[in-house]
């Protein structure tokens, strides 16, 4: 399934979605993370935001490149870049970006690895690894993703 077909179908389980990301803001913020001494955005991910800048659904959280405001809601969408510097795991992962979180996880991932990584918010122990984003999309949409 590609990463358009499973964003269609996590909006239609009423997803919160944002208008695309444009390709210059996502370079400009591309470029910001690596004079930081973090990574690039990765392809798939790039994708990802050219389709929504960011998502929420169901206690998953997909950053995005701008803030934006969730719908009936007080709290903003957080920015990669933003929560980058928030909680940066730098020491732990060097080659690593932070892209998402649920509940009691973060989504990163891990450049030189070349894939993505599922860790414990808490004590950053990997719960798995994925090489894809839509590999990470269908393991928190699993049940819903199988049955369209």
């Amino acid at each position: 399934m590609s990463i358009q077909s499973i964003v269609n179908v996590l909006y239609q389980n009423y997803a919160q979605v944002f208008a695309p990301a444009q390709m210059m803001d996502i370079q400009r913020t591309s470029i910001v993370l690596v004079k930081k001494g973090w990574v690039q955005i990765p392809t798939d991910y790039i994708q990802f935001l050219r389709l929504t800048d960011g998502l929420s659904w169901n206690g998953l959280e997909l950053f995005a490149i701008k803030e934006h405001d969730r719908r009936d809601s007080v709290f903003s969408q957080p920015t990669i870049l933003n929560y980058q510097e928030e909680n940066s795991l730098k020491s732990i992962f060097p080659k690593a970006l932070i892209l998402g979180r649920a509940t009691e996880e973060l989504i990163i991932y891990r450049s030189d690895l070349k894939e993505y990584h599922i860790l414990d918010r808490y004590t950053y122990d990997p719960i798995v690894k994925l090489p894809r984003l839509t590999d990470v999309l269908h393991f928190y949409g699993e049940s819903l993703l199988m049955e369209s």
